[in-house]
Protein backbone atom coordinates (compact mmCIF):
# COMPACT_ATOMS: atom_id res chain seq x y z
CA UNK A 1 0.00 0.00 0.00
CA UNK A 2 3.04 2.13 0.64
CA UNK A 3 4.98 1.56 -2.38
CA UNK A 4 1.76 2.89 -4.53
CA UNK A 5 1.24 5.26 -2.63
CA UNK A 6 4.93 6.51 -2.62
CA UNK A 7 5.08 5.34 -6.88
CA UNK A 8 1.72 7.53 -7.36
CA UNK A 9 3.50 10.39 -5.75
CA UNK A 10 6.67 10.03 -7.71
CA UNK A 11 4.71 9.59 -10.99
CA UNK A 12 3.17 13.04 -10.24
CA UNK A 13 6.23 14.72 -9.46
CA UNK A 14 7.62 13.96 -12.55
CA UNK A 15 4.22 14.98 -14.64
CA UNK A 16 3.84 18.34 -12.90
CA UNK A 17 8.21 19.28 -13.05
CA UNK A 18 9.22 22.07 -14.91
CA UNK A 19 11.93 23.30 -16.76
CA UNK A 20 13.94 26.39 -15.38
CA UNK A 21 15.71 27.14 -18.86
CA UNK A 22 17.95 30.24 -19.77
CA UNK A 23 18.98 30.25 -23.21
CA UNK A 24 22.19 28.84 -23.17
CA UNK A 25 25.83 29.77 -24.03
CA UNK A 26 28.01 27.85 -24.84
CA UNK A 27 32.12 28.28 -24.61
CA UNK A 28 35.27 26.74 -25.46
CA UNK A 29 38.58 28.34 -23.92
CA UNK A 30 41.92 28.27 -26.25
CA UNK A 31 44.67 29.45 -25.13
CA UNK A 32 46.86 31.25 -28.12
CA UNK A 33 50.06 32.10 -26.19
CA UNK A 34 51.46 33.49 -22.62
CA UNK A 35 48.09 35.38 -20.86
CA UNK A 36 46.39 35.59 -24.21
CA UNK A 37 43.06 33.85 -24.57
CA UNK A 38 40.12 33.13 -26.93
CA UNK A 39 36.56 32.47 -26.17
CA UNK A 40 34.40 30.79 -29.09
CA UNK A 41 30.78 30.90 -28.13
CA UNK A 42 27.71 29.44 -29.15
CA UNK A 43 24.64 30.86 -28.58
CA UNK A 44 21.14 28.86 -28.09
CA UNK A 45 17.67 29.94 -28.14
CA UNK A 46 16.32 27.28 -25.88
CA UNK A 47 13.61 28.79 -24.05
CA UNK A 48 12.55 32.39 -25.81
CA UNK A 49 8.82 32.41 -27.65
CA UNK A 50 10.02 34.63 -29.56
CA UNK A 51 13.62 35.52 -31.91
CA UNK A 52 17.18 36.44 -29.52
CA UNK A 53 18.16 39.77 -30.72
CA UNK A 54 20.69 40.99 -28.07
CA UNK A 55 22.82 39.21 -25.41
CA UNK A 56 25.80 40.25 -23.17
CA UNK A 57 28.69 38.46 -21.93
CA UNK A 58 30.31 40.01 -18.80
CA UNK A 59 33.98 40.09 -18.24
CA UNK A 60 35.30 40.71 -14.69
CA UNK A 61 38.10 43.68 -14.19
CA UNK A 62 39.81 41.53 -11.71
CA UNK A 63 40.57 38.69 -14.39
CA UNK A 64 40.61 40.35 -17.47
CA UNK A 65 41.82 43.14 -20.29
CA UNK A 66 42.58 43.94 -23.29
CA UNK A 67 39.17 43.03 -25.05
CA UNK A 68 38.96 42.41 -28.74
CA UNK A 69 36.56 40.96 -31.02
CA UNK A 70 38.19 37.97 -33.49
CA UNK A 71 35.28 36.94 -35.44
CA UNK A 72 31.36 37.87 -35.15
CA UNK A 73 28.15 35.72 -36.58
CA UNK A 74 26.75 37.66 -40.05
CA UNK A 75 23.69 39.63 -39.45
CA UNK A 76 24.91 40.55 -36.28
CA UNK A 77 26.69 43.87 -34.46
CA UNK A 78 28.87 43.22 -31.78
CA UNK A 79 30.41 45.63 -29.08
CA UNK A 80 33.34 45.31 -27.04
CA UNK A 81 33.66 47.10 -24.23
CA UNK A 82 36.55 46.83 -22.13
CA UNK A 83 36.91 45.40 -18.42
CA UNK A 84 37.48 48.93 -16.07
CA UNK A 85 36.71 49.00 -12.05
CA UNK A 86 35.34 52.91 -12.90
CA UNK A 87 32.06 51.93 -15.00
CA UNK A 88 28.98 50.61 -13.34
CA UNK A 89 29.52 47.16 -15.20
CA UNK A 90 32.25 44.87 -15.58
CA UNK A 91 33.69 44.84 -19.22
CA UNK A 92 31.12 43.10 -21.95
CA UNK A 93 31.01 41.11 -25.26
CA UNK A 94 27.58 42.46 -26.56
CA UNK A 95 25.55 40.64 -29.57
CA UNK A 96 22.60 42.54 -31.16
CA UNK A 97 21.09 41.23 -33.86
CA UNK A 98 19.47 44.26 -35.73
CA UNK A 99 17.48 42.02 -38.32
CA UNK A 100 15.23 38.95 -37.25
CA UNK A 101 18.11 37.62 -34.52
CA UNK A 102 17.77 33.87 -33.43
CA UNK A 103 14.56 31.91 -34.01
CA UNK A 104 13.52 29.74 -31.22
CA UNK A 105 14.97 26.19 -31.28
CA UNK A 106 18.31 27.80 -33.39
CA UNK A 107 22.09 27.86 -32.54
CA UNK A 108 24.51 30.32 -33.34
CA UNK A 109 28.08 29.89 -33.17
CA UNK A 110 30.96 32.20 -34.83
CA UNK A 111 30.84 34.59 -32.19
CA UNK A 112 35.24 35.03 -30.65
CA UNK A 113 36.80 37.04 -28.47
CA UNK A 114 40.36 37.38 -27.17
CA UNK A 115 41.64 39.00 -24.19
CA UNK A 116 44.48 38.31 -21.65
CA UNK A 117 43.57 36.58 -18.63
CA UNK A 118 44.95 37.56 -15.64
CA UNK A 119 43.96 34.67 -13.66
CA UNK A 120 45.40 31.32 -12.90
CA UNK A 121 45.19 28.29 -14.73
CA UNK A 122 42.32 28.40 -17.35
CA UNK A 123 39.42 31.02 -17.82
CA UNK A 124 36.25 29.55 -17.05
CA UNK A 125 32.55 30.52 -16.35
CA UNK A 126 31.07 33.90 -17.31
CA UNK A 127 28.10 35.82 -16.11
CA UNK A 128 25.31 36.44 -19.66
CA UNK A 129 22.51 38.12 -20.05
CA UNK A 130 19.60 38.09 -22.52
CA UNK A 131 18.00 41.30 -23.04
CA UNK A 132 15.19 42.77 -24.97
CA UNK A 133 16.89 45.68 -27.94
CA UNK A 134 14.25 48.24 -27.48
CA UNK A 135 13.74 48.66 -23.79
CA UNK A 136 17.00 47.05 -23.09
CA UNK A 137 15.23 45.10 -20.21
CA UNK A 138 16.90 41.87 -19.29
CA UNK A 139 14.74 38.70 -20.26
CA UNK A 140 16.89 36.04 -18.72
CA UNK A 141 20.51 35.53 -17.29
CA UNK A 142 22.78 32.94 -16.26
CA UNK A 143 26.53 31.72 -17.02
CA UNK A 144 28.09 30.20 -19.72
CA UNK A 145 28.05 26.57 -20.32
CA UNK A 146 25.59 25.87 -18.45
CA UNK A 147 22.10 23.84 -19.18
CA UNK A 148 18.48 23.48 -17.48
CA UNK A 149 18.27 22.35 -14.23
CA UNK A 150 14.50 20.44 -13.56
CA UNK A 151 13.12 21.96 -11.10
CA UNK A 152 9.49 20.85 -9.69
CA UNK A 153 6.50 22.52 -10.06
CA UNK A 154 3.85 23.83 -7.34
CA UNK A 155 1.44 21.22 -7.04
CA UNK A 156 4.24 18.81 -7.81
CA UNK A 157 5.34 19.73 -4.21
CA UNK A 158 1.97 19.92 -2.66
CA UNK A 159 1.60 16.34 -3.84
CA UNK A 160 4.84 14.95 -2.50
CA UNK A 161 4.32 16.30 0.82
CA UNK A 162 0.89 15.20 1.35
CA UNK A 163 2.07 11.78 0.27
CA UNK A 164 5.07 12.19 2.58
CA UNK A 165 2.70 13.04 5.74
CA UNK A 166 0.71 10.65 4.94
CA UNK A 167 3.11 7.49 4.81
CA UNK A 168 4.38 9.22 7.85
CA UNK A 169 0.73 9.01 9.57
CA UNK A 170 0.80 5.06 8.49
CA UNK A 171 4.48 4.60 10.02
CA UNK A 172 2.88 6.51 13.34
CA UNK A 173 -0.22 4.48 12.92
CA UNK A 174 1.65 1.03 13.07
CA UNK A 175 4.08 1.50 15.61
CA UNK A 176 1.55 2.57 17.78
CA UNK A 177 -0.88 -0.33 17.26
CA UNK A 178 2.17 -2.58 17.31
CA UNK A 179 3.20 -1.40 21.62
CA UNK A 180 -0.41 -1.89 22.42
Amino acid sequence: MISKLLSKALLLLLMGMSWAQATTIDYTATQIGGTRWRYDYTVHNDTLGSPLQEFTIYFNEALFANLSNESTQAGWDLLVIQPDAHIPAAGFFDGLAPGSGLAFGASADGFSVSFDFLGTGAPGRQWFGIYEPVTYGEIERGMTGTAAVPLPGTLSLLVLGLAAGAVQRRRGGVQRGGAQ
